[in-house]
């Protein structure tokens, strides 16, 4: 089941309006396919990650749904171990939030709502640090 401001929505190609709006995080050749709700959350995701690790030369290459089943994402890294794995957990949260639908998928539709990604991504930060041994 595809969560209503979903389904309702098709896809864009948001790769232009990310190279204006944050051209420093988008790899060469990037492409963004999402609906409209799903290019808020990105960019969520996004703002954090730019926040949290500035110097990590993180890259987003994709961000797809490719309905009705399926998605691509994929970003490189190069930070510290702490910065990587900080960056890799807060992806991997955000490619479960985003209402995609495949098998790698936990929770098949689950789409985020906004308000609740601060408090995701303090959690991620707490459990990173404290799995590096950091306060």
């Amino acid at each position: 089941m595809i969560p209503d401001g979903v389904a309702n929505d098709e896809p864009l190609d948001y790769t232009r309006t990310l190279e204006f709006l944050a051209h420093h995080l988008l790899a060469p050749g990037c492409s963004v396919v999402l609906s409209p709700r799903q290019f808020d959350v990105l960019k969520v995701y996004l703002a954090h990650i730019d926040r949290l690790v500035p110097n990590a030369n993180f890259a987003l290459e994709q961000c797809i749904d490719h309905r009705p089943s399926g998605y691509s994402v994929s970003w490189d890294n190069d930070g510290t171990a702490y910065e990587d794995d900080l960056i890799d957990t807060i992806m991997e949260e955000m490619t479960q939030s985003l209402g995609f639908h495949a098998g790698s998928i936990l929770r098949e539709g689950y789409l985020i709502d906004i308000g609740k990604i601060d408090q995701q991504i303090a959690d991620i930060v707490q459990r990173v640090k404290s799995h590096h041994g950091l306060s």
